[in-house]
């Protein structure tokens, strides 16, 4: 873990990057539903086997709703992320409010910047099924008779396909805003990457931002091979859970390629998947149909 932190340290400090994720109201017009609404949290930190990771909890009745949803943030971001972003993941939440709906919200994080994996630089996956899930959900009394769901956003979004897939039947349900899906990797050659960024018309700093952090976490291209989205939900062989993914169509980093790609994947493997465009940069997401799919409504 001291590797890994030297890493973000070093990361951060070179390319001086604010990702935060920004985002514009798409599809969600009732904003003043709950207009004093405000989220009722707590959040601590808790270490183990010498890795140490921060997390928040929304407080509900969990007498009335036993669902759990884990969120992981997006570049630059952090525990209280979901809780912050009154015009982004506070809209979803607001929205759940008003309908009557309030599931348990769980987030997780190891820092501004981190990648859920399992290589030997970071065992992260294999912690966060044996240690991260049944601490966080001994502390909220247990799944209970509800559902277990992720959202990811960003770099969240790459994270949530880590877990959804590589921790088969743990998840009935995935949202991914914005993820981090790209057609090309940190070994990519510099023809590959240069006809990505024109293809998508990313901006280059953003590109050369995401290919310097993967390169600091895969070991080489075996490695990155067995986490690369588009490959991963391809060797998936579970039961299948439903995806809901949305993008901006003109994202920073590309990512609408990625994501599309992936959804359409998706279907042809037999999955759900729902593919949500809409107009704007990183990291605007449909908020709307992204609520509906969560509650289980038609979108």
């Amino acid at each position: 873990m001291r590797r890994f932190t030297l890493v973000i340290a070093l990361i951060i400090s070179v390319l001086s990057f604010q990702a935060h994720a920004q985002s514009i109201d798409a599809g969600y017009d009732d904003t003043s539903a709950e207009p004093n609404y405000k989220s009722d949290y707590s959040c601590g930190s808790e270490s183990q086997m010498g890795l140490t990771f921060k997390y928040c909890i929304r407080n509900v009745d969990r007498s009335k709703n036993q669902d759990i949803i884990y969120f992981f943030h997006g570049l630059m971001g952090n525990e209280e992320t979901w809780f912050t972003q009154r015009f982004g993941t506070g809209m979803l939440e607001r929205k759940w409010h008003w309908r009557g709906y309030d599931p348990t919200i769980v987030t997780v994080s190891f820092g501004e910047v981190w990648l859920l994996v399992n290589n030997h630089r970071f065992p992260l996956i294999p912690f966060f099924k044996n240690n991260i899930m049944p601490f966080l959900e001994k502390k909220v009394g247990g799944l209970g008779k509800g559902k277990r769901m992720l959202i990811g956003q960003s770099m969240g979004g790459f994270n949530a396909i880590q877990a959804s897939l590589q921790l088969p039947n743990t998840f009935s349900k995935v949202a991914l805003l914005c993820p981090a899906i790209t057609t090309v990797g940190p070994f990519s050659t510099p023809e590959e990457i240069a006809a990505y960024t024109e293809r998508t018309h990313a901006v280059p700093s953003r590109v050369k931002l995401l290919l310097s952090i993967s390169r600091q976490v895969f070991l080489n291209q075996n490695d990155w091979d067995k986490h690369d989205p588009l490959k991963l939900i391809a060797r998936y062989r579970a039961k299948k859970m439903p995806f809901y993914v949305s993008t901006g169509t003109a994202d920073d980093f590309g990512f609408q390629e990625g994501s599309e790609v992936y959804s359409d994947l998706a279907k042809k493997l037999g999955f759900k998947s729902t593919w949500v465009p809409v107009p704007g940069g990183h990291c605007n997401f449909d908020r709307r149909t992204t609520a509906n799919f969560i509650m289980g409504e038609a979108f």
